[in-house]
């Protein structure tokens, strides 16, 4: 009678991940393994495990930096956008007549909002001269109006050059915008913010520090009617 051979028994994957896990201090135990095991590497050919570990940790370090400058330059921007706020609230007490809050509001954003651009069109009736040259008829924004902001009030991201060129001067080189609509009502104008850097405005930006300053703004334009200018 033959001697009945044992079963083999089959590894996968998961049981190989499974066994290192459950058990960490395998190459403790050989530590001539973390030298011979090589790992398949796009620019070396092959590396060692240990390498493998520092290229990781390294790329984990530096994915950590670019998120804490991230981070750092989001609350500055943040820092910024509140101090603006607080002015803004200050200046609606200090100044009932309307139409010079909006000579105001113009330069006050310019002056607190340290960006690259900022444009301020307004879809609005008034006689004040001061506030024609930001005035705009709203013929003139449609296309943006209902690719970029149909749906809602903030559009944060890139832009076609036409639609650039209605809110910045070229030579400005905008990368990156955030649009924003004005009014209860969505229908008292744009508001523009211009960065040169591309990034600088994304799709998942957080509106947590803009909603106030933009109800503010608001109440800014609650005396003023929406107008077509021909």
């Amino acid at each position: 009678m033959s001697e009945q051979q044992p079963e083999l028994l089959k590894l996968n994957e998961e049981d190989v991940l499974h066994y290192l896990k459950q058990n960490p201090n395998l190459f403790e135990r050989h530590p001539d393994a973390l030298a011979e095991i090589k790992i398949p590497h796009a620019h070396k050919g092959s590396i060692s495990l240990m390498e493998r570990q520092q290229e990781v940790l390294r790329h984990k370090n530096q994915d950590m930096e670019k998120q804490i400058k991230d981070l750092l330059s989001t609350a500055k921007q943040n820092e910024k956008i509140y101090r603006a706020f607080v002015n803004l609230y200050m200046a609606l007490l200090e100044c009932p007549d309307s139409q010079k809050l909006l000579y105001l509001l113009r330069a006050m954003l310019l002056d607190q909002i340290e960006l690259d651009g900022i444009k301020l069109c307004l879809f609005i009736t008034t006689t004040d001269e001061k506030a024609q040259d930001f005035v705009e008829p709203r013929s003139k924004f449609l296309d943006v109006l209902d690719d970029r902001l149909s749906r809602d009030t903030y559009y944060f991201g890139r832009l076609k050059q036409q639609e650039m060129d209605l809110f910045f001067e070229p030579e400005k080189a905008i990368g990156s915008v955030c649009l924003i609509r004005l009014g209860e009502q969505k229908d008292l104008g744009i508001l523009a913010f211009g960065s040169c850097d591309d990034n600088h405005f994304s799709p998942d930006m957080d509106t947590v520090f803009l909603d106030p300053m933009v109800k503010l703004i608001n109440r800014f334009l609650f005396d003023f009617q929406s107008g077509e200018r021909s």
